[in-house]
């Protein structure tokens, strides 16, 4: 919770597009229905989406708790399941030699060994508990910056992913040597001489 209180590590990004006219009822639209849900059906390895800052169990948005002043504070919760290569290989070596042993087979064909890797991962997906993250998101809608919290690349990847299918507006990573020529002043020529 480094921005409500502490310190933060984080990107800056710009954003770039037209905000909407009616910029606060649509937030609180897409924000409510890019919200973070629970995996219910079939598990997938990632599920992500949108939750309070101060809460990362609240996905309801109640009250716009998001809003800060100026600012929009809310957190991207990332679950991942994650599968150790080891553990999938040996369970699909056992599944194996049980279909061989049930079948009377001696050798298997390439497609039913896919298939028993694919069943046994599935089934290692829906036993295996997903590993929560979160990452707290900053945006200034007004003057078009966002700060997330986090320096990860995937993190970061999945954050620019998620923000422009949410929100419609494309992310640029802000670069102290590549400033903004919108918010910049322009500089006069200076001669070679000074």
């Amino acid at each position: 919770m480094g921005f409500l209180k502490g310190s933060a590590t984080f990107r800056r990004y710009r954003v770039v597009g037209d905000l909407p006219p009616n910029f606060n009822n649509v937030f609180d639209d897409r924000i409510k229905l890019h919200a973070f849900r629970e995996m219910t059906a079939e598990p997938a390895e990632k599920n992500l989406g949108w939750t309070s800052i101060e809460n990362i169990l609240d996905n309801n948005f109640e009250y716009a708790n998001y809003r800060y002043g100026e600012f929009l504070l809310f957190a991207l919760r990332v679950d991942r399941i994650i599968l150790p290569p080891s553990l999938l290989r040996v369970r699909t070596m056992e599944a194996e030699q049980q279909y061989l042993r049930e079948k009377g087979l001696k050798k298997l064909f390439r497609e039913q060994r896919q298939d028993l890797r694919e069943n046994v991962r599935r089934a290692l997906l829906k036993s295996t508990p997903p590993v929560p993250s979160w990452y707290e998101v900053c945006w200034a809608p007004f003057q078009e910056w966002v700060l997330f919290g986090s320096l990860s690349e995937k993190a970061a990847e999945d954050f620019e992913k998620q923000f422009k299918a949410t929100f419609s507006l494309q992310l640029v990573p802000y670069t102290p040597w590549n400033p903004d020529p919108a918010t910049t002043p322009e500089q006069p020529e200076q001669s070679p001489r000074g």
